[in-house]
């Protein structure tokens, strides 16, 4: 009896010792490793949606919570977005420019409410602070859409955008060319 006692005593403790350490065979630790260091994996983003990473400039990713118009649009962290190398018709500041709506219906179509991607060049921010990206949602770079569909035209401001430049006017023109959204709607285009 005694024997059986103390094999009884040595699994508990056996098994004491081990949940302890978080290694009762069920592949790993039970709680998460809280050393509070710099890791990669604090660092990353949890695929939840509701985390972002850090850049240098900003966030990467982010929730859209108000779209301002057709190139501006606000994360729920309060980060204000301008996408870079795009200009759409303005509606804000009492202006209603042709095609301004529909830019600004477009963008919200695209982003509001959803988790965006956010890639960044040579400056973060512009003079009013905003930052300055190129803004994904999913597989859909929204500057691109944005000339592609008629909706905007280039805007460079050097050094932003200097690698995509060629590119973007390709699409501009293409979008010119084929009359799409303000090219064959409106009389005149603000960026003419």
């Amino acid at each position: 009896m005694r024997s059986l006692r103390s094999h009884c005593l040595s699994l508990l403790l056996a098994s004491v010792a081990l949940s302890s350490v978080g290694c009762l065979g069920f592949g790993g630790p039970l709680l998460p490793e809280t050393d509070g260091g710099d890791d990669e994996a604090s660092e990353s983003d949890s695929g939840t949606g509701s985390e972002t990473t850090e850049h240098p400039c900003g966030p990467t990713s982010g929730v859209v919570e108000r779209v301002i118009d057709g190139d501006t649009m606000v994360l729920e962290s309060g980060d204000r977005v301008r996408y870079i190398l795009v200009n759409t018709p303005e509606i804000t500041d009492g202006k209603n420019e042709c095609w301004g709506s529909q830019a600004s219906d477009y963008n919200s179509m695209q982003v509001l409410g959803r988790t965006v991607t956010i890639e960044y060049d040579q400056e973060c921010r512009d003079q009013y602070g905003r930052l300055l990206g190129y803004v994904s949602v999913e597989d859909l770079e929204i500057n691109r859409a944005l000339l592609e569909n008629g909706f905007a035209c280039i805007l460079h401001i050097s050094p932003n955008g200097d690698s995509r430049l060629a590119e973007y006017q390709a699409l501009e023109n293409e979008a010119k060319t084929a009359e799409i959204g303000m090219w064959g709607a409106c009389a005149t285009v603000s960026c003419d």
